[in-house]
């Protein structure tokens, strides 16, 4: 199934509740799909494509729904929740993205834009008559920049704090945080923090990056209040394997969660989360240490149902690399305890969709998705459908033996309580 980019509505193209198993349907290039929440800090690594939640729920209108993403990142389940006039509910570990998601999710109003527009006007005549701010606990973050401009930024971040209204400041801190990697020595096609010595980069200017992402989180935002209803996130915990409800209130839970190994999401945003204050050493470690999929996890206790599932591909990996067949098995067994989570909190009939991509370790092709269908099974859920679509932008610089090892396609599984 072919969905053109020019037919893409509110929608998102497709109806996943008619797809037939197994179905493959063609989205266009995300790196055309520049609406709403993907606008905002949107070099944020491994962001889910916002269509699938969007056909999710554009499914789903006869009631006010809650909607759970428990492994929120920088919110584009909770942007399509709310444009589709939801309620959105998380769970994310780090700081710096619940930043994110929560600005992602913003609405202001005419007058909250002449606010913004005055306070803005007003760091860009005060910023360089502050002191600079305090540099951040992050060991080795002056290695990132150029002497002046580690300066020039952290007087900016002095003023933004100072002069903002608290109603403001966490979208001033995004647009802040955008700025950073353009300053910065980084290289910006790489999601981790990157010095090119081959090709030293050429930095922009603290204050023209800064000018350049207020302007283009403002029109993200402008946007968003231009089709969508004020409805902040609830958040209900930080650990996707570990969290609560008191009673079952969760109609829908889609999510998009880490895959095995793959990506250290605290390192990939560390500097930026680290200059607007969300993250410093003893915060980092302490994420990498709860974070799905990190090698950190390999040592935990595993359930007995998911050592069962997992061992045929276990015990192929173990000999090539005891630490990545650990590492994967403790993967899926923080899946299994997300899957009993959200399972305690869903109504009965309630529906998770989870989008995950398979895997090739040490040359082994781990069916993730239908590991993970087994578990859910296992715990309870009907799994009553599935879908594909290709990745077409391969946003990740994760070292690959070869292009083959790049995760080709995402598969959306649909369960049922």
């Amino acid at each position: 199934m072919e969905i053109d980019i020019e037919t893409i509505d509110r929608t998102g193209g497709y109806n996943p509740y008619q797809l037939t198993w197994g179905e493959e349907i063609a989205f266009p290039s995300t790196r055309k799909l520049t609406e709403y929440g993907n606008r905002v800090y949107n070099r944020y690594p491994a962001r889910s494509i916002f269509l699938v939640p969007r056909a999710i729920l554009s499914q789903h209108k006869n009631k006010r729904f809650n909607v759970l993403d428990p492994f929120m990142g920088s919110g584009t389940t909770a942007v399509e929740t709310i444009l589709s006039g939801n309620m959105p509910v998380g769970v994310e570990m780090d700081p710096f993205a619940r930043l994110i998601a929560n600005v992602s999710s913003t609405i202001f109003n005419e007058k909250d834009f002449a606010s913004l527009n005055n306070v803005f006007e007003e760091i860009l005549r005060s910023w360089s008559t502050f002191a600079p701010a305090y540099t951040p606990k992050l060991a080795g973050i002056e290695r990132w920049f150029k002497e002046n401009d580690l300066k020039k930024l952290l007087s900016l971040k002095n003023c933004i704090k100072t002069l903002t209204p608290s109603k403001y400041l966490s979208f001033m801190m995004v647009a802040y945080a955008d700025c950073i990697k353009p300053v910065s020595l980084m290289e910006r096609q790489s999601l981790k923090p990157y010095i090119s010595r081959k090709h030293p980069k050429e930095t922009k200017g603290v204050i023209d990056s800064f000018v350049y992402s207020y302007k283009a989180h403002l029109d993200a935002i402008k946007q968003m209040t231009e089709v969508a209803t004020p409805a902040n996130i609830k958040w209900i915990g930080d650990d996707a394997t570990n969290f609560r409800t008191e009673s079952p209130y969760i109609d829908l839970a889609i999510t998009s969660p880490p895959y095995i190994n793959a990506l250290d999401y605290t390192r990939c945003v560390k500097i930026e989360g680290a200059m607007c204050d969300c993250i410093d050493n003893e915060i980092a470690a302490d994420m990498r240490n709860v974070q799905v999929g990190h090698e950190n996890r390999k040592n935990e206790d595993i359930n007995n149902t998911v050592y069962k599932t997992f061992k045929p591909w276990y015990d192929k990996i173990l000999p090539k690399d005891k630490g990545r067949a650990n590492t994967c098995m403790a993967y899926f067994n923080d899946i299994y305890k997300n899957l009993i989570c959200v399972y305690q909190a869903l109504r009965l009939n309630g529906e998770y969709h989870i989008i995950i991509g398979d895997n090739i370790i040490k040359k082994v092709e781990v069916p993730t998705h239908k590991i993970i269908a087994s578990l859910a099974e296992s715990v309870g859920y009907k799994w009553f459908g599935i879908y594909k679509y290709q990745i077409k932008d391969h946003r990740t610089s994760i070292p690959r033996d070869n292009v083959k090892n790049k995760i080709q396609y995402e598969y959306v599984l649909m369960l049922k309580k």
